[in-house]
């Protein structure tokens, strides 16, 4: 267990995954016993349900088991949704991409996002969710020079995608002649850019007016985009995997700005991993 990942170590975009568990008859007792709940449709003879927790309980054993929640001080907060049933004798898969990764303003930790994919024995999605942990730093002086453009959508980070983007030809082409700003919206947390004839003169969580318009998605949409392979906003966007919300008329002016936005991102991204 000592051996495990310190805060340091997780990397916004990085995938874990690791062997199938089977969800065994005895496993589903147990949990029924512990938690009191001997529904029917968890005991009964015939195709019993798994218990939905018992999925995010055994994640949590696999954080264990692997050693990746070694390092782990406290569990956050945790969102998880039941997307398939699952039944005894199934076995389940899971894929940890890693987030968010801050440091705590003590230093001697930082607050690791975490997004899990729960497959069954066919790749069958059966439940998805988001949760954070608590994670104890290595060294209290940190690398948060070198991680900066992977910490979206903290302060530092926006600004300095902020100062990638004034010197963007592609970006201020763009907003040659616009006046306003943008807001992108991480899960429920929003960073704004304030612009001014191609030039960013503020970013952070508020500019004076307020944005135009904010593109939003949750936070594996943005690490997916931002870390993947290539820049395909304009896809996901037509698959539905963003909102806008303000002015629908500024946010189709701004689309070239939107997509050169999102290059410097990118690049940015790829200088810190």
């Amino acid at each position: 267990m000592g051996s495990g990942p310190y805060f340091e170590d997780f990397e916004v975009g990085r995938t874990y995954t690791g062997p199938e568990r089977t969800l065994s008859p005895a496993d589903v007792a147990a949990f029924a016993d512990l938690s009191g709940d001997h529904h029917p449709v968890h005991t009964r003879e015939e195709r019993p349900l798994v218990h939905g927790p018992l999925g995010i309980a055994c994640f949590f054993g696999w954080l264990y088991e692997t050693g990746l929640g070694a390092h782990v001080e406290a569990a956050l907060d945790t969102r998880w949704r039941y997307l398939a049933p699952l039944h005894p004798g199934d076995r389940v898969r899971y894929e940890m991409t890693i987030t968010r990764a801050r440091r705590t303003s003590a230093r001697v930790n930082g607050v690791v996002g975490r997004h899990v994919l729960v497959r069954d024995q066919r790749g069958e999605l059966v439940q998805e969710g988001e949760t954070a942990a608590l994670v104890t730093a290595r060294d209290a002086e940190g690398d948060d020079a070198r991680r900066v453009g992977r910490a979206f959508p903290g302060t530092a980070w926006a600004r300095a995608l902020g100062e990638r983007l004034s010197a963007s030809p592609a970006f201020t082409t763009a907003t040659s002649t616009w006046d306003g700003a943008i807001g992108l919206r991480f899960g429920e947390d929003v960073v704004q850019f304030r612009i001014y004839r191609g030039r960013v003169l503020d970013s952070g969580a508020r500019t004076p007016d307020g944005p135009a318009f904010v593109l939003g998605a949750p936070d594996i949409t943005w690490v997916r985009l931002l870390t993947g392979p290539v820049n395909d906003l304009t896809k996901r966007t037509m698959r539905d995997e963003f909102t806008v919300s303000g002015s629908a008329y500024e946010y189709l002016r701004l689309t070239s700005a939107l997509v050169a936005l999102v290059d410097e991102a990118r690049a940015l991204a790829k200088e810190a991993a």
